[in-house]
């Protein structure tokens, strides 16, 4: 039986040296661009808190340098629940005026109504906002928040609340009690009414 012929293989230094390859300034210009990205990653959780306290002026000042472009590529989100000391959870508790006179109420996120998780973790985002750094889009972020409730409802005034949900201390443990009991919320403060009462 004749035998099958060999097969030449290609070698592999002729495609090799046909191969494109960047020029020095192109592969500079990456570097920096890399160099850059990593800076602005690595920037966010460095200006939550830590072990020794507040962040340092040098790691804020990298932040706010960085920030527009990680909101915008959404790399700034839930890096302060993974640094040494979490801060707190913030919900928005809100009071529905209805036209005929009947009140109701809701927060969010809330976990019955914002499923599944991936819905109850945007909801969180947006209370996140409100509760975070201080930041001059706040109130425009909370009158965006009552104006889209109040569609939502159809109701003629909506007052929203800032909850603060804490983290439980060696006290409510010992006790037994539950990360969500009412003991680890701190008082209601007063966000917004909307629309403004009249003067």
């Amino acid at each position: 039986m004749p035998r099958a012929a060999a097969t030449a293989v290609p070698s592999t230094a002729a495609s090799d040296s046909s191969a494109p390859t960047l020029s020095p300034g192109i592969r500079a210009a990456a570097s920096v661009l890399l160099a850059l990205h990593l800076a602005a990653v690595v920037s966010a959780p460095f200006a939550g808190p830590n072990p020794s306290g507040n962040p340092s002026p040098l790691a804020l000042a990298a932040f706010q340098f960085f920030r527009p472009y990680l909101e915008a590529a959404y790399l700034n989100h839930a890096y302060l629940f993974f640094v040494p000391e979490p801060g707190y959870g913030h919900l928005v508790r809100y009071e529905l005026e209805m036209p005929d006179g009947t009140r109701r109420e809701g927060q969010f996120p809330d976990r019955a109504e914002h499923r599944p998780r991936l819905l109850y973790h945007r909801h969180f985002m947006l209370s996140e906002k409100i509760g975070g750094p201080p930041d001059d889009r706040i109130a425009a972020w909370t009158q965006s928040y009552a104006e889209h409730l109040l569609a939502r409802h159809g109701a003629q005034r909506v007052t929203l609340y800032l909850r603060v949900h804490r983290m439980p201390d060696d006290e409510l443990v010992r006790r037994g009690r539950s990360l969500d009991h009412p003991e680890s919320y701190l008082p209601d403060r007063l966000l917004q009414r909307w629309p403004k009462e009249s003067p």
